[in-house]
């Protein structure tokens, strides 16, 4: 019962004084009494809710390094990959000009060389800018380049002034002739000839020609000699340009 209750009844009591007296009586209140003992624990209650996560704390010393495994047997190899496809064929080079001066010639006859003297060959089989003069047994380069040279001679000890014949060796060099005369390759008989004996004198060099020289073949024995045709031909020479 509220207040406002008993305010109601009091209201309605004023025709009996007895009942305001007892609801006076109720509605008095006395001097509150001694705290009473504290009553035994009520059953835990229900856990409440997780609080947020802390801050992460500092990272700890790393452990020492495991022992390392074995190792795992070879995976299968993969399939092969598709071939590409083939590039395009890039342009092509400047055509090769190394090899288009060139000159050969030979000798079919019984010439005499003396000393000091070029072996003047009579025919020209082939040439392509180089040139070459049977009546002086020069051969032009017109241009400069790397060139090689074969050549053969069949020759005789031809001494005439020596009634012994003395066995001599025979001779013959290929020379720079002009600008100057330069020694580019020596060549001789294996042997020793006398006046009845013949030989060949055979070799071959690889020499820097200079634009425009000349070059020739020298007898530069310390004897004559003379060519000796063997199945037509007495000499025979060619030159290349390489590079």
């Amino acid at each position: 019962m509220n207040n406002n209750d008993l305010e109601d009844i009091r209201k309605k009591c004023k025709d009996d004084e007895c009942l305001c007296k007892v609801i006076d009586c109720i509605n008095k209140k006395g001097a509150t009494g001694p705290t009473g003992p504290t009553g035994p624990n009520g059953a835990t209650g229900a856990t409440g809710m997780t609080g947020p996560t802390g801050a992460t704390g500092t990272t700890g010393v790393t452990g020492p390094t495991g022992a390392t495994g074995i190792t795992g047997p070879t995976g299968a190899t993969g399939p092969t990959g598709a071939t590409g496809a083939t590039g395009p064929t890039g342009p092509a080079g400047d055509p090769a000009e190394n090899f288009n001066s060139y000159a050969m010639v030979h000798d079919e006859t019984d010439t005499s060389v003396p000393v000091g003297q070029p072996v003047m060959f009579q025919t020209t089989n082939i040439s392509n800018k180089i040139t070459y003069n049977p009546n002086t047994g020069d051969f032009s380069i017109p241009e400069e380049g790397i060139y090689i040279v074969h050549w053969w001679i069949n020759v005789r000890h031809n001494d005439s002034k020596n009634s012994n014949c003395e066995p001599k060796t025979i001779g013959i060099e290929f020379h720079q002739y002009w600008p100057t005369d330069v020694l580019i390759a020596h060549s001789s008989t294996h042997n020793k000839l006398t006046c009845c004996d013949t030989g060949t004198v055979s070799g071959n060099a690889i020499f820097a020609a200079l634009p425009g020289a000349s070059y020739r073949f020298i007898n530069t024995s310390d004897i004559d000699i003379k060519l000796v045709p063997n199945d037509l031909y007495s000499g025979s020479v060619s030159i290349t340009r390489i590079l």
